[in-house]
């Protein structure tokens, strides 16, 4: 293997042509790494001279530390190869070393640093231990053909209710449908108050199953809703979410493959092609931009008569397929927002406060806040909406957009919401109980919405007919 070697406790050529910065104890030439390469699953606190090579899937921005033993700055990698990824962690004058050198994507040879139990506090990393790079790691740098082999652990979609929340699996599926990409704010973390881009796909498999899979960063990219297309995709480190029903995650450290050659990609896609393209699915949870059905079906009139919503702390989700009505356009119908944490703002004067941060901004972001009636054979409902699910009731038009017909144009703005009423919907709606000036009432809010799929609608009531009947 030839590349690019760095670190180490000598300076010189390396046998790539590279570089190789010492930790100041001396100079001296070194060869390219040669000790035998070892998975980095097989690694435990009893290994001592060891050897991985694996993709950098993810570093860490460097950070200030301090505690009873003194202060520094440290960042962190996560590294993958075929049988499993490791986080390792730089300290102090080992910032200084490798930080520019360490990049994301890139494969290495490594050696050198002291392996520890894993802190699963910090990481969701699978390797049982965690590395702590020093003065004697070395990284070569190498070709992406030097990459190892992902090795596959997959676990069938209809197998996900019973695996727990929060846990890394891999997993293979078609893309039965991919929606368009949305953007969210994030709450937590570094980049809190940052927008970043998302895309839901519909993930099925030969078990009748399908569940949403949420890309994050550059996975996002890999389909698209236009092309019409069903690639297979293999993740590898895909986090397992329980919210509102089973769904898929990917992570800093996931592997996402387009269409790989791998016998269960190949098996996929026949069976896709012949049978499952027209077959109908078991929802594991939301369903991607479809609405899931792994919560329950309900009526209207059932939300009353079974008291959804109704226990104090506790809320209850299902789905109901509708006809929105009715959409209250006379009171709020949007509020003002600061674009960058989506928090609400008023006008102060040609300015917006942001009262959150007490900060003036030039231009504000209207979102949806929509109230609405939805009627089935049971009876009608009031429920809420926002910005996100709002949108799609909104036919894609944006609470900015919709305001600016208001004003330039009041009849175009009344017939863009009769033209969004009257069409059926398939909702997935939370009730719970809310209290408002000391009076209690059930408040039901759509977590997400998808147009009725007849085909799929018609399949169902069929297969509820044939079991009434006994067939």
């Amino acid at each position: 293997f030839g590349g690019n070697s760095y670190g180490g406790n000598s300076h010189g050529n390396g046998g790539g042509g590279g570089s190789l910065f010492g930790g100041g104890r001396g100079v001296a030439q070194q060869e390219p790494l040669s000790g035998h390469v070892v998975p980095i699953a097989s690694l435990n606190t009893f290994t001592h001279k060891w050897t991985i090579q694996g993709r950098v899937v993810f570093k860490g921005a460097v950070k200030n530390w301090k505690n009873q033993r003194g202060e520094g700055r440290l960042f962190s990698v996560e590294i993958m190869d075929g049988s499993c990824d490791v986080r390792g962690t730089f300290f102090n004058e080992d910032v200084d070393r490798f930080f520019e050198y360490i990049q994301v994507n890139k494969v290495y040879r490594i050696a050198g640093g002291q392996l520890k139990p894993s802190n699963r506090q910090y990481t969701t990393a699978r390797s049982d231990v965690e590395i702590t790079f020093g003065r004697d790691t070395v990284f070569e740098m190498m070709t992406d053909s030097a990459a190892p082999k992902i090795e596959y652990r997959f676990r069938r979609i209809s197998e996900m209710d019973s695996i727990d929340p929060n846990s890394i699996v891999d997993v293979i599926g078609v893309v039965q449908e991919a929606f368009p990409l949305s953007s969210i704010t994030l709450k937590s973390g570094p980049n809190a108050g940052n927008t970043t881009q998302k895309r839901d796909v519909l993930l099925v498999d030969q078990t009748s199953a399908a569940i949403r899979l949420t890309l994050w960063d550059d996975a996002k990219d890999i389909v698209d809703e236009h092309s019409g297309a069903h690639p297979v995709l293999a993740i590898k480190n895909v986090k397992v979410s329980d919210f509102g029903g089973r769904s898929l995650s990917t992570t800093r450290s996931s592997t996402v493959e387009k269409d790989p050659d791998l016998s269960d990609a190949h098996m996929l896609r026949g069976w896709y092609d012949s049978v499952g393209r027209d077959g109908s699915f078991r929802s594991m949870g939301g369903g991607g931009g479809g609405v899931g059905g792994r919560d329950p079906r309900k009526t209207i009139a059932a939300i009353k008569e079974e008291n959804l919503g109704g226990v104090e702390g506790k809320g209850d989700y299902f789905t109901l397929r509708c006809w929105i009505t009715y959409f209250s356009k006379d009171k709020t119908w949007f509020y003002c927002a600061n674009p960058e944490n989506k928090k609400k703002v008023v006008q102060q004067g040609d300015k917006w406060l942001d009262e959150s941060t007490s900060r003036l901004i030039d231009t504000c972001e209207r979102r949806y806040v929509l109230q609405l009636t939805a009627s089935d054979h049971t009876g009608s409902h009031w429920f809420s909406a926002f910005n996100e699910t709002g949108l799609l009731l909104m036919g894609g038009l944006t609470a900015d957009d919709l305001f600016d017909r208001k004003e330039r144009d009041p009849g175009s703005f009344e017939h863009h919401f009769q033209t969004c009423s009257w069409r059926p919907w398939t909702l997935k709606v939370k009730a719970k109980l809310d209290r408002w000036n000391d009076e209690s009432r059930v408040k039901c809010t759509i977590m997400e919405a998808a147009p009725v799929d007849f085909k799929s609608g018609s399949q169902e009531l069929l297969a509820s007919i044939n079991q009434l009947l006994g067939r």
